[in-house]
């Protein structure tokens, strides 16, 4: 066990704004703004919010460590709504599906929630959250893979999900936000009810990263990754009665969207039946990949990076929209490889890789904002974020 090399519950105020327009295949243009107020009114609370405004309009906003009892218990909380969101739906489950072999599935009234509650001791080392989230909305048209309508729905597709989530912690390293020597283990353990005739099953997901010191002040970091589904109840399994719930019967007879919904009713089929275990691509497992890029019931990952901080001088920033004091300057570079598959033994059958590299900076308030280009065999991907990969457990 390591010595914490500074505080843990730092109160350093920090402050982040940047609006930028966006451009969405199926759902259009606009613009949004993101916004942080990190440990405010010399706390360790913080709020983040994103808003947008065009054809895409929604708001999301959270709140981070609201502490009950001061350094030992805490809130951490979600809402969002969006009036337009979509979601990429792949030919298959599983790794054998092509770059462009999906639909994008446009909705409306899209709500969303997620509620935890944190207790964290020994100056963070051991951390036990139990959570619950869950949204709902519908999709009432299909594009294809270019954002280009195929087929308006007669009847809406609705989406509905809920799930429980309880998560040990073991930070074993010489800081928690920032560790450059030590162990990190996290145990998820999340619980699926049966929801509009889907499966009844729990996943368990296991993340284990070491970091290895380099001197001066760099590290390399290695991170294994792997989450199973275990079903207790399979769902509705039957392709007729799945076509009918994912649209094919309002295709109107057009032949492109009745083989998405094809695609989509055997997706929906094996996640009945197998469950689904946490997914790879998007900011935080292989990064050259878009957001949920592979799904199965069983997922395999494991990743290095080197950490150069070729500046750990603490430097004030004061700008009109960046307010907070520099802790590092990071230049980073990373490999990754993942594998998912319906049955476990298949795991490791089909791989992918992304490799990359990019420019950190780390503050004091406990933001990461990061600038990476990653590659991979479907070209490459734009990372904006603001914390370290590897952190998120709680995603698809």
């Amino acid at each position: 066990m390591h010595e914490r090399r500074q505080d843990q519950f730092d109160k350093t105020p920090g402050l982040f704004v940047v609006p930028a327009p966006y451009s969405i295949p199926g759902i259009g243009k606009g613009l949004f703004v993101i916004g942080y107020l990190g440990n405010i009114a010399e706390t360790t609370t913080d709020v983040f919010g994103m808003g947008f405004v065009g054809e895409g309009q929604g708001l999301f906003a959270s709140v981070d460590e609201l502490f009950v009892i001061p350094d030992w218990t805490y809130l951490a909380m979600t809402q969002g709504k969006m009036m337009r969101f979509g979601q990429n739906v792949y030919g298959s489950r599983g790794m054998k599906s092509e770059k462009n072999d999906f639909n994008i599935y446009v909705g409306e009234d899209f709500t969303f929630y997620n509620y935890e509650f944190v207790l964290t001791h020994f100056d963070r080392r051991i951390e036990l959250a139990y959570g619950f989230n869950g949204g709902s909305g519908e999709f009432v048209e299909i594009n294809d893979y270019k954002g280009e309508l195929i087929q308006k729905l007669a009847s809406p597709i609705e989406v509905d999900f809920t799930q429980k989530h309880l998560q040990l912690k073991l930070d074993f390293t010489d800081d928690y936000g920032d560790p450059r020597n030590g162990l990190n283990l996290r145990i998820l353990r999340d619980s699926f009810p049966s929801v509009n005739q889907g499966a009844e099953y729990d996943s368990m997901t296991f993340a284990l990263t070491y970091y290895l010191p380099i001197p001066e002040d760099n590290t390399l970091a290695f991170h294994y990754f792997r989450s199973d589904a275990y079903v207790s109840q399979p769902g509705n399994t039957d392709l007729e009665s799945l076509k009918t719930t994912q649209g094919f019967y309002a295709c109107g007879g057009i032949a492109t969207c009745e083989a998405a919904t094809l695609k989509s009713a055997q997706n929906q089929l094996n996640a009945n039946k197998n469950g689904s275990s946490k997914s790879l691509g998007g900011a935080d497992r292989l990064r050259s990949y878009p957001l949920s890029r592979y799904q199965s019931a069983h997922t395999l990952f494991y990743g290095t990076e080197l950490r150069w901080n070729f500046s750990t001088e603490n430097t004030k920033l004061d700008y009109l929209l960046l307010q907070d004091v520099q802790q590092a300057l990071q230049a980073v570079f990373f490999w990754e490889q993942g594998s998912v598959a319906e049955e476990a033994s298949q795991i490791g059958e089909t791989i992918r890789s992304s490799y990359g590299s990019g420019i950190r900076l780390v503050t004091k308030s406990g933001s990461v904002y990061k600038f990476e280009m990653a590659t991979g065999d479907e070209g490459a991907e734009m990372i904006l974020f603001f914390e370290y990969p590897w952190i998120g457990l709680f995603g698809s």
